[in-house]
């Protein structure tokens, strides 16, 4: 009980700012009547949003579970409409998480390379900061003509999107890490391979924590901006088609629930890295990701 007490006084101002926004936008949607096609406001209400905007999602519902498709005849049903937000949502999150995984390992193992051996900083280190200077927006039709519409090409042009914040990420971490462990573990006699694991790795998490928040901002425009090229099925789909039809109502649901499912990331993340790292002292638990540099690892 105590818990929740402390966690409601915590937010209670976030949640005020919030209803706040809300208000404003009902405010502005009675303001302003303007209509991008006849019967579209520019500023839809909320009244039209949990309503008529809500249902008419059943639309890209492809049918099945007992809901027929509005396009085999189908009326538009609530029931339609929740499924068409669940499969679309799964779509989405599939190619999301599958290129943040991706993005994450090779990105790691690419920043622990820099500091591996001088030969591999040498290989790894030049070209992986040139591919981190490219533009993300500019690489989608690039990434659309390498790998096409397909799940494949979505979910790589998430991990490229990704893992070169974790390799900034990583680079930085390490050379942040105390050389005084580094001393110890090779007075212990550690090898290399059990320096990494046993001390670089737990060391450098803490630090590494803000990337990770980062990459998850960075990977939901990214699988948005990769389903917008020609996805058939995902919530960038859903914006497509609503605004080849300037379905402005549409296109704001959508976008909240982005701003829904990135927000459940965040705080699912930021609850399990707190547990993990139980083992800092609290108060530089909770400066985390602001962590202060130390000294530079030498190798």
């Amino acid at each position: 009980m105590e818990r929740i007490v402390r966690f409601a006084r915590e937010h209670a101002v976030g949640a005020l700012v919030l209803l706040g926004l809300a208000g404003l936008w009902q405010l502005l949607s009675m303001l302003f009547r303007l209509e991008a096609v006849p019967g579209e406001p520019m500023v839809p209400g909320w009244q039209i949003v949990v309503t008529k905007t809500f249902i008419s999602l059943s639309d890209y519902w492809s049918g099945g579970f007992g809901v027929a498709s509005v396009a085999e005849g189908g009326p538009r049903t609530y029931q339609g409409a929740i499924l068409a937000i669940l499969s679309n949502s799964w779509d989405t999150a599939l190619r999301l998480y599958t290129g943040l995984a991706v993005g994450a390992v090779v990105g790691t193992l690419l920043g622990l390379a820099v500091s591996w051996s001088r030969w591999t900083r040498r290989l790894v280190e030049l070209p992986a900061q040139f591919l981190r200077t490219f533009p993300l927006l500019a690489m989608i039709p690039l990434f659309e003509l390498w790998f096409g519409t397909y799940f494949i090409g979505m979910a790589t042009f998430v991990a490229y999107g990704t893992g070169v914040i974790f390799f900034a990420g990583v680079v930085n971490a390490v050379k942040n890490v105390p050389q005084v462990y580094i001393d110890y573990a090779h007075t212990l006699g550690a090898n290399r391979l059990h320096l990494y694991r046993t001390v670089i790795l737990p060391a450098i998490f803490p630090e590494l924590r803000s990337s990770i928040l980062l990459s998850l901002g960075i990977g939901w425009s990214a699988v948005l901006g990769a389903e917008y090229l020609g996805a058939q099925t995902g919530l960038g789909s859903i914006i497509v088609f609503s605004e080849q039809f300037a379905y402005l109502d549409r296109m704001f649901l959508v976008a909240l629930l982005f701003i829904l499912y990135a927000s459940v990331s965040y705080a699912i993340f930021d609850g399990v890295s707190q547990r993990m790292l139980r083992w800092l002292p609290r108060a530089a638990r909770e400066s985390v990701p602001a962590v202060a540099a130390q000294p530079a690892v030498r190798r």
